[in-house]
């Protein structure tokens, strides 16, 4: 399994910007780290450098928005007030200014690299799609999947999609079995 290689830190204060950049290199100096501090350029930035990992300040920059460049850059939102927890819809994590550095490694090591392979496929899926597919196999609907993991329903349409352009497959029962095949979920958890 691959580590994650980049991560870009967008955040127009320089204090904090840099800041989780000094934090980042802490953790690992072998990761990349680049930094945005202007929001307008930041989707141009995204294409361009493909960061394995954006954290952003939600109130920038919406979950959503990242969702919708699709591939498997992960997301996290950066918390800069302790009100800020209803904004993280459509990230995939989020970590605060309030975190010491052992919560920061904690949670930032719970968010599994996208680059690793599935044993099936050959085809990768992001930490949201694996939970998305978790949900489906164990019966849930797009709407209870959505308000699980806070979610817009559209942004679950649009993870089932991807799931299955990704996997090739079309069919809960084929979803089902690659989910226990691939130790996503329990037999038991099944349906």
């Amino acid at each position: 399994m691959k580590k994650f290689l980049s991560f870009t830190v967008a955040e127009p204060s320089d204090i904090i910007r840099e800041g989780m950049v000094a934090v980042l290199r802490k953790i690992n100096g072998d990761f990349r780290v680049f930094e945005v501090s202007d929001m307008e350029q930041l989707e141009n930035h995204l294409q361009m450098k493909r960061p394995d990992v954006l954290i952003v300040n939600p109130g920038f920059w919406a979950g959503e928005k990242a969702a919708s460049l699709g591939g498997d850059m992960l997301c996290v939102a950066l918390l800069t007030d302790l009100r800020d927890t209803q904004n993280t819809q459509g990230f995939d994590l989020s970590v605060s200014l309030y975190d010491d550095f052992e919560q920061l490694s904690e949670k930032l090591g719970r968010l599994k690299p996208t680059h690793q392979e599935d044993s099936g496929s050959g085809r990768t899926l992001s930490q949201r799609e694996v939970e998305i597919v978790s949900y489906v196999v164990k019966g849930y609907t797009n709407k209870q999947i959505a308000d699980k993991l806070c979610l817009s329903q559209h942004t679950v349409i649009t993870h089932r999609r991807n799931i299955a352009n990704k996997l090739q497959i079309h069919s809960s029962a084929g979803l089902t079995i690659y989910a226990i095949v691939n130790k996503l979920v329990t037999l038991e958890e099944v349906k």
